[in-house]
């Protein structure tokens, strides 16, 4: 085996690429595989073995186009062939109720052809994305345009920055830096399809800049072709994720049209009444345990078991947050004691070994339980159960025109903030994170929001 590069290049061992032609061979026989899987299924199955057998020669047939019109790098990790053998199941099961006139053993029988089919895709799918793991990077650009994409995500653990080739020529009248934030300087424009093979990268980023023309980018492109590396041209659009940007063409021009980032009033209505529905639900299934909580916090020190603060509630109004006490009554008044051992970002107070919590509230912050209340809240139409931290007035006092904008929504009992580190967040990431939140907000979103929270409940992550 070679070294890609010598020196303070990249320390990555090269591996033997593979053809695009050989990927294609893999996919056939991968969906070949599919295809008699599911035609076996079907035979062994009693009744409308007709049906079944078309429904599986088709699924079959059309997993294997949808596949081979994929660029290889997407069919090597994305998750879209799996996706669409789902609809394909799904679909045959249509099929297969409009022949038998709503049979329930052939629906049945159809659902697991389509199970049967969409397996080795699947297993094949997960063991590629395992095997590939974190997506390592090599980066295009001149040196300023590769620190800004190196600044933002370095701290990135999706993303494995191996090398810089910087798009910069010999007579600038500078010396070519040994690394940038750390990330390796290993070569030249010329160099980077010679890299990018040898040490194997999943992708290519490209950093525009004056440096740089589309005739590189195309050049890039012709180089990269026969390999599964991505190449990717890093846009200027900021805060804007996928759903929100189509792409099109104007006078040999592409342009990224940008959506509005304001929700419909259906939207925003239909997230109101699913909030204050689920929430009353959830009330009424934790009212008990939260009684008991708060007589436990009474019993543990003096003072009362709930506790209510005022907070900064859609656009800029005053609401009252209710929550289990955690804290001693006179937390408020020794707050001006403690100040020298603040730990919160920005204007927030936080404090790991905060002398003002109770036992049984450092318990109850551990676990998110002091955060039940707050389904009061959600069912009065002052919170929703995902959205932004809701903030003190003092720190919203302080607020720009920019950060102001995570007020044009209800704060939330959870959201992007406390599923990313909550208390280990820096100031500036957490209003990136609601900001976000604010601009990209879909339904899909809240849910992979609710998943991941409770995972961050469960290992106590940022929690003070």
């Amino acid at each position: 085996e070679q070294r890609v590069a010598e020196g303070p290049g990249l320390a990555v061992l090269g591996r033997r690429d593979v053809s695009v032609r050989h990927l294609h061979l893999i996919l056939l026989a991968r969906d070949i595989l599919a295809l008699l899987i599911g035609v076996a299924v079907a035979l062994g199955l009693p009744g409308a073995v007709g049906p079944l057998l078309a429904v599986a020669v088709v699924s079959g047939v059309l997993l294997h186009l949808f596949s081979m019109a994929l660029p290889p790098y997407e069919r090597e990790t994305s998750s879209a062939p799996v996706r669409q053998v789902v609809g394909l199941g799904v679909g045959a099961a249509l099929l297969c109720f409009t022949f038998a006139l709503a049979s329930a053993t052939t629906v049945r029988s159809a659902m697991l052809v389509g199970v049967a089919v969409a397996a080795p895709v699947g297993v094949s799918t997960l063991l590629a994305r395992l095997r590939r793991g974190e997506s390592s990077t090599l980066l295009v650009g001149d040196r300023m345009s590769v620190y800004h994409l190196v600044n933002q995500w370095h701290r990135r653990p999706e993303v494995s920055l191996v090398g810089i080739c910087l798009a910069e020529s010999d007579d600038e009248g500078t010396d070519t830096p040994v690394d940038i934030l750390g990330v390796p300087v290993v070569g030249r424009l010329h160099d980077v399809a010679a890299l990018a093979v040898q040490a194997q990268v999943a992708q290519v980023v490209v950093a525009p800049g004056p440096s740089l023309t589309a005739y590189d980018v195309r050049r890039l492109s012709w180089a990269l072709e026969s390999t599964t590396i991505e190449l990717t041209v890093a846009a200027e659009v900021h805060g804007a994720l996928p759903h929100r940007i189509s792409p099109r063409v104007l006078g040999r021009r592409l342009l990224l049209s940008v959506r509005p980032s304001k929700r419909s009033a259906l939207a925003s209505g239909a997230k109101s009444v699913l909030d204050r529905g689920l929430g009353l639900l959830l009330l009424l299934l934790l009212a008990p345990l939260m009684a008991f909580l708060a007589l436990v916090v009474r019993f543990d020190s003096p003072g009362p078991g709930f506790f209510k603060q005022q907070r900064t509630g859609k656009d800029g109004h005053f609401f009252w947050m209710y929550k289990l006490r955690t804290m001693t009554v006179d937390a408020e008044k020794r707050r001006h004691e403690l100040a020298a051992h603040n730990e919160g970002a920005g204007p927030l107070f936080k404090m790991r070994a905060d002398p003002r919590v109770t036992r049984v509230g450092a318990v109850l912050r551990a676990t998110s339980l002091d955060e039940v209340p707050q389904l009061v809240n959600v069912v009065r139409g002052e919170m929703s159960l995902i959205g932004p931290r809701p903030a003190l007035p003092s720190e919203t006092e302080h607020y720009d025109d920019w950060i102001r904008r995570r007020l044009s929504v209800k704060p939330g009992m959870t959201g992007l903030w406390q599923v990313s580190g909550r208390s280990d967040l820096p100031w500036q990431e957490a209003v990136r994170l609601d900001l976000d939140y604010v601009d990209n907000w879909t339904a899909g979103h809240d849910l992979s929001i609710v998943a991941r929270t409770v995972k961050a409940v469960l290992r106590r992550r940022g929690a003070l």
